[in-house]
């Protein structure tokens, strides 16, 4: 009798588990794992960026070891050599980035420091969902958000970010933010005689180096639409970051994990 009892009350806790399982507090973990982030890795890192898209592709190389302003170098551009031109002229836009940088610094003194903010504000951690579970990670989903002020730009985000649906894969080892992508699940019209036909932003995680930080590894965007039947936009991005290496003061073990 008591066997039976036990193989009922089990029966009846599998038959429930998925709906236990989708009112879980999900919040948490995705902090954590978004906390789990190095974004900041410019002061101790190098690596290789690789950009693909509508521009053309190149390759560029930076390390923090050399003189300020010369930290940059281009690689390649459409894979062949580039130009001095091309070269200078690289510099000077990752330059006006960096100023660009040390402005938002300043202006969000009082907020969290590097992406992490921006990666908070774009889920809405009321909304995560499990889709699917494995040994080795998490697959939520979530609804996003958008935190700007009701400014004319503001409201067009909202009326996109109702078409747009998110998910997130958090690995168990460690804990870490493996992926995050928002997509739209319908074409959609973000203003007059505008239609979206397509949208992506994904950004993947891991880590730099073997026992190293975990670091952004790839950007991809996507944006497809038409405007008033005339202007047709299909803007596709790629960025990779590979290659790193620590480069941080000799002796020093800021960016690396600790035993």
């Amino acid at each position: 009798m008591r066997i039976l009892k036990l193989s009922l009350i089990y029966c009846f806790l599998a038959g429930f588990g998925p709906a236990l399982a989708s009112e879980q507090d999900y919040s948490e973990l995705f902090e954590a794992a978004v906390e789990s982030v190095t974004w900041d890795i410019k002061d101790n890192w190098a690596f290789t960026e690789t950009t693909s898209g509508s521009d053309g592709d190149h390759a560029a190389r930076y390390d923090p070891r050399l003189p300020e302003g010369e930290r940059w170098i281009l690689l390649s551009v459409d894979g062949r050599e580039p130009t001095a031109e091309e070269a200078a002229g690289f510099l000077k836009s990752k330059s006006e980035e960096l100023l660009d940088e040390d402005f938002d610094e300043d202006v969000d003194a009082d907020q969290d420091d590097g992406n992490g903010k921006d990666i908070d504000s774009m889920v809405d951690p009321g909304t995560l969902q499990l889709l699917k579970e494995t040994d080795d990670y998490w697959l939520l989903s979530f609804v996003p958000t958008d935190d700007d002020s009701d400014d004319e730009d503001a409201e067009v985000g909202r009326k996109m970010l109702e078409s747009m649906s998110g998910t997130v894969k958090i690995a168990k080892d460690g804990e870490y933010l493996v992926f995050i992508d928002i997509h739209n699940t319908k074409p959609l019209r973000p203003k007059v005689g505008v239609k979206m036909k397509e949208f992506l932003t994904r950004l993947e995680f891991g880590p730099a180096i073997a026992d190293g930080p975990i670091v952004m590894k790839s950007m991809d965007i996507v944006v497809k639409l038409s405007a008033f039947l005339v202007i047709r936009v299909n803007e596709r991005e790629s960025v990779r970051f590979t290659d790193f290496e620590f480069a941080g003061t000799p002796g020093s073990t800021v960016g690396l994990k600790q035993d």
